[in-house]
Parts: structure tokens; sequence; C-alpha cells
């Protein structure tokens, strides 16, 4: 069993630009780093529910807490929409670092964030977790400006998360769900029908399958 931390709730207020809304089931994650040294999480939420901003991200990261200030389910703005789905599809996660933040505490938590992140939703970590650098080449570096610094390369953290996700071990969906309740969209006669709406419920973000009955 791995370190397990607390995930601090404290939600942007809805009239902000930087909290679109939306309701959809991720499909990856971002790693960010916050570009501005010792500005911990606490200090970011409160730039961020200050004003109307063009930028967000879901979870803030330091040595102290993992603080998520945007619904996993809604969507941010943390990647340039010209290059990337990720702003639809992703989640933004940033790591505060530099100044008085303990780097060794900060990235303990960002890796096994990340590993909580593979377990819930079921990612495969070297899949599911992008660089904002891989997202956005010619103008991004992150999170690898910020690793570089403290001896540490993206394919270390990557393989950081896999044994923070190993240490955490398989998801028991009965003790941490309880009772799943599943919704039927609907039935066809028609194969192609069940197909289209399959579609579309996969572009509306949730997960289907087709199950032939008689």
């Amino acid at each position: 069993m791995g370190a397990n931390y607390k995930i601090t709730t404290m939600l942007l207020d809805q009239r902000w630009n930087q909290r679109p809304g939306g309701n959809r089931i991720p499909r990856y994650a971002v790693a960010h780093d916050t570009g501005n040294e010792g500005s911990t999480a606490k200090q970011n939420y409160k730039y961020f529910n200050s004003r109307n901003l063009e930028a967000s991200a879901h979870v803030f990261i330091d040595d102290q807490e993992i603080l998520l200030i945007i619904p996993l389910s809604e969507k941010a703005w943390h990647v340039r929409s010209q290059v990337s789905d990720a702003n639809d599809w992703a989640l933004g996660v940033e790591l505060c670092h530099g100044g008085n933040i303990i780097w060794k505490e900060a990235y303990k938590r960002y890796v096994w964030f990340f590993a909580w992140l593979c377990r819930h939703y079921r990612w495969i970590p070297e899949h599911s977790i992008k660089g904002h650098f891989q997202l956005d080449p010619a103008r991004r570096t992150d999170p690898v400006n910020a690793f570089k610094k403290y001896g540490v390369t993206y394919q270390h953290f990557l393989q950081a998360v896999e044994a923070e996700l190993t240490k955490m071990g398989p998801v028991d969906d009965e003790k941490e769900q309880g009772t799943l309740y599943r919704v039927q969209i609907g039935s066809y006669r028609q194969p192609e029908n069940a197909v289209e709406m399959v579609k579309l419920a996969k572009k509306a973000g949730f997960d289907a399958v087709i199950i032939k009955t008689k």
C-alpha cells in the first residue's frame, strides 16, 4: 500500500470565464508546472478566483496539499485549443515548486495524484498522461523545465507514477463504489442504429457498449 494523500476541494466561483463548466468523463491528463516559482496551491487558487482570466487548470499541487479548484467532470483552459483537444477532454494538473516549497514533498504528491487518476479512470500512465511540452512543443516546456532543476526526467516521472499505481493495487469496485446503477439509452432493431448511438455517447464523453439480446 502506497501513500494516501488528501485531495482538498476549493472550487472557483462559476461566474468566472476560467470555469467554463461542462459534464464529461476525462480521457487523459496533462502534466503542467505553474511557471511561477514559489507560488503555492492556495495562492494560485486565490489568483484564479479573483478575476476573469483566459486560462485555468483543475488541480494545483504543492508540498502541503493537493488542491482541486475545478471539478474533474468540467472543462478547463490549460492547453491552446489550436494544438490539442485537451481543454475538452483532459485534466490539467499544475505542479507548484521553487521558493519555500519543499520539492520532495510537492513532487511526491504530484506523482501520487497522477497515479490516483490512473487508478480511478483505469488509465495506463504512459498512454494517458501527456506533458504540456508534448502537446504544444513550439511554446511550452513544462513540466520538464521544472523537473530538470531537481534532476528528474519526464520518463522518470512516468515510471514513478507507474510504481505508485502498483503500490495502490487494483480497484475494488464493490468496496469503493458500492451498488452500481447502469443506464440504458435505447434498444434498436437495426445494428447500425445501435452503433450510431454508441458513437454519440462516446462523443459526449460516456463509455458505451452494445449488448445483443433476444
